[in-house]
């Protein structure tokens, strides 16, 4: 345990057991608030993650300790009350305990600073002081954080997607009248393709195809803001299509888009699934996704640039093949296909005539994702790949971890049950790990 609290983070030593808040007392509770609102950071220069608990971006917290040894970084995040205010902190904490030994947390806390903040709010939610102290060290904005509900109201996906994401690039602006030379590294989304077809270079931006959500349009509006604002900040513009669990150890954080339907099928709750057989589906994982970030936002050359994290042309996998790849391993029949274009029909009175009410019930949940198993677009990846080219960085094929992906969910009841701590490291034996290396290119996942 440490002695003291370093810099920055809310009261480290209530993060440890047996301290719990439950056993803290109103006045303790407002010394908290107090000490959380007195935060000073370290005097150095520092990079600035957003989304550090989502999917993506606890593995960006993971390898961004990794490869940057000597860096120091601001975590923003939500998470304080009155009743824990130390709560963002404790979220944090809560994801450095998944993957590393005690020891290595309280080593990872000395090079970490959490600020209790919002990207929705002004100054991110952060006092004049600390939003000003903020600005004055920062180098870089790692902006992961997003809205990405697929049902969210227009407004409402603007609001935490382009207008947070305006925020971010106001503290950028502020670091750099501050003396600052701060760079700007944006996560989008591929899908910004909308509705369009055919092959999508990373070059290309403005179409009028429209689009399947709100996600995919507010995304798009926000890089063509940022777009706007590069003769004023250096912007690098990282755009990954459907994110899947990390290839070594199969984890993931988050059951939704590609593990919903697979979900619903492996548990026999539908037999009936919208999508076409030879649709090409792009599926990267996370650790690649997250290693591709790091490298290229570590280089002064890729701002004013935009890469295509994707699987690649030539590294697609079909519908049939992830059914095929689901069916062999969770023992169930091969649903029926329809195309989502039919969606509605099934709907209609024809499905309440052929299928169950909960079948139906079901196909609604859905429908925000069959859109994605019909598609016809490729992502082409020349730029990413030549920027990768010296990490020897590329997206495996997903079929060659699946079994991966699969049990992980089964193991966890698909996110139900608390996750056994694992080091990346040593999540497979010492031969298989070995094997991952050779097939997907230098570790770049392991514990600190």
């Amino acid at each position: 345990m440490l002695s003291q609290t370093p810099p920055g983070l809310f009261n480290l030593n209530l993060l440890f057991p047996p301290l719990t808040p439950d056993r803290l007392s109103r006045q303790k509770g407002a010394a908290m608030l107090a000490d959380a609102q007195k935060i000073t950071l370290p005097d150095q220069p520092m990079t600035l993650l957003t989304g550090a608990t989502g999917a993506l971006g606890q593995e960006l917290l993971y390898q961004l300790l990794e490869n940057r040894p000597t860096d120091h970084f601001v975590l923003l995040s939500r998470g304080s009350s009155k009743k824990q205010p130390d709560g963002a902190a404790r979220r944090i904490n809560k994801i450095l305990q998944k993957h590393l030994s005690p020891s290595e947390v309280e080593k990872a806390w000395q090079r970490l600073s959490v600020l209790d903040g919002d990207i929705n709010e002004p100054q991110l939610g952060l006092s004049d002081e600390l939003y000003r102290q903020t600005a004055e060290r920062l180098d870089q904005v790692l902006h992961c954080a997003a809205a990405v509900r697929f049902d969210q109201p227009l407004a409402e996906a603007r609001e935490t997607n382009l207008e947070g994401t305006r925020k971010m690039l106001e503290l950028a602006r502020l670091a750099r009248h501050y003396g600052r030379n701060t760079r700007f590294d944006y996560i989008g989304t591929s899908y910004i393709a909308g509705k369009r077809s055919g092959v999508i270079y990373e070059s290309e931006l403005d179409h009028k195809r429209g689009f399947h959500n709100t996600y995919e349009q507010s995304k798009y509006e926000t890089e063509q803001m940022l777009r706007t604002q590069q003769d004023e900040l250096p912007i690098a513009i990282y755009r990954p299509s459907i994110i899947i669990g990390n290839s070594r150890t199969g984890e993931t954080s988050n059951f939704k888009a590609f593990y919903w339907p697979l979900r619903v099928y492996a548990m026999g709750q539908m037999r009936l699934l919208p999508g076409v057989a030879d649709c090409q589906v792009d599926l990267v994982p996370v650790d690649f996704v997250a290693g591709s970030v790091v490298a290229l936002s570590g280089r002064s050359d890729t701002p004013g640039h935009c890469y295509h994290l994707t699987a690649g042309r030539d590294n697609l996998i079909s519908l049939r093949q992830i059914m095929d790849a689901a069916i062999g391993f969770f023992g169930i029949k091969s649903p029926a296909l329809i195309h989502p274009a039919f969606l509605k029909l099934a709907e209609g009175w024809p499905g309440r005539y052929f299928l169950t009410e909960r079948t139906l019930k079901t196909l609604r949940l859905g429908e925000p994702y069959y859109p994605y198993f019909a598609l016809k677009l490729q992502f082409d990846t020349t730029e990413a790949s030549r920027a990768l080219q010296p990490t020897q960085l590329k997206p495996p094929s997903p079929q060659l971890f699946f079994d991966r992906l699969f049990r992980y969910c089964v193991e966890t009841d698909w996110g139900r049950k608390q996750e056994t701590p694992v080091r990346v490291a040593a999540a497979l034996p010492p031969e298989e790990n070995n094997l991952m290396r050779n097939e997907f290119g230098p570790s770049i996942a392991s514990a600190i």
